[in-house]
């Protein structure tokens, strides 16, 4: 029995943890996404670790299409909280994700683990 608890809650733990920060599937990411008439485009890039420009907040209408395009010089991977999409950068393929903003509200773009980009602000 002493054995069973332990491997019990080992397996609950396992179970539960890859839940956490809500790793969603990786959204499509195209290097150079094409132009969509009428979009809003945000471009920031991941320079020696640090957001380049530096983050900063992007007004976006509510139910308007945005891209969101990261360039990096370094393999790394991209979140936009509140959308739960996610996708890859790296040196000379930019990441790129075009999502329809339909929540308002306050969302951050990292690079993950901590890497703060833009927030973008729905309204």
């Amino acid at each position: 029995m002493r054995r069973t608890v332990p491997a019990i809650a080992l397996a609950a733990a396992v179970v539960v943890l890859p839940a956490g920060c809500g790793r969603a599937p990786a959204a499509p990411a195209v290097a150079g996404c094409s132009a969509s008439p009428g979009a809003l485009t945000v471009t920031t890039a991941v320079l020696d670790g640090r957001a380049d420009p530096a983050p900063h907040r992007v007004a976006v209408p509510l139910n308007g299409t945005v891209q969101v395009r990261v360039s990096a010089d370094r393999v790394l991977q991209v979140h936009i909280h509140g959308y739960d999409l996610e996708y890859d950068a790296a040196p000379g393929t930019p990441g790129c994700v075009s999502f329809t903003a339909d929540r308002a509200g306050l969302f951050d773009v990292e690079a993950h683990p901590d890497t703060l980009l833009v927030q973008l602000e729905v309204r």
